[in-house]
């Protein structure tokens, strides 16, 4: 992996961590001490995670973790939920008996996980989950873009209700996403799916506070 990549993916977890909050100022200066990068592999990262965006790049200021309002975060999730619907759709309509028996193998994991409270595993293989249901889909380049809007979900999730409000309903929610999908019933897959997110949506601006 090249160094601005590393850098990237360091930053990103930062993120869905809590680690960077809203509106928080990424100094070059200080990423450079933490990795031991050069400006140049910083500078990388900083304008990938700015075109993701996750930052903005102010001349003259420097970067600032974006800070959303209300609205711009109920756009994100409308946009989310639809693309889910449509990944759902397509792997109804692509999927193989295999990959059926792995999304269900997930579902299983993800109900011991439950019943442990560890947030944090679940929120690992609930992403396993998903994208598998995106490998399903047969649609690389739309699964690329998708990858970064889940880390920005997971940012989100992050800074408002938290992994744990979630547990529970994401796993009674996937199980008509898996039936609809093995079914080979797009458009109910569609539904579903978008459901589904349109839910951890409405959650995290529930959560929200001083917005």
């Amino acid at each position: 992996m090249s160094k601005n990549n590393q850098i990237y993916d360091l930053i990103v977890e930062g993120l869905v961590t809590a680690r960077y909050a809203f509106g928080d100022r990424l100094l070059v200066k200080e990423l450079a001490m933490e990795t031991g990068a050069s400006r140049q592999p910083i500078m990388s990262a900083l304008n990938r995670l700015s075109a993701d965006g996750f930052v903005r790049i102010i001349p003259q200021v420097g970067c600032q973790v974006i800070d959303p309002t209300r609205d711009e975060i109920a756009d994100f999730f409308l946009m989310f939920q639809r693309m889910e619907g449509l990944f759902a759709e397509l792997a109804a309509r692509r999927r193989t008996d295999a990959q059926i028996t792995a999304l269900r193998r997930l579902q299983q994991r993800l109900i011991a996980i439950g019943q442990t409270g560890d947030a944090a595993a679940h929120a690992e293989i609930n992403r396993e989950f998903h994208l598998l249901v995106h490998e399903m889909a047969c649609s690389p380049m739309l699964g690329e873009k998708q990858r970064s809007n889940f880390n920005m979900c997971d940012f989100f999730i992050t800074h408002s209700a938290g992994f744990e409000a979630f547990m529970s309903d994401a796993v009674h929610e996937h199980e008509p996403i898996i039936d609809a999908i093995e079914r080979q019933e797009p458009e109910r897959a569609r539904l579903v799916a978008t459901a589904h997110l349109a839910a951890v949506g409405s959650a995290v601006l529930a959560g929200l506070t001083g917005r």
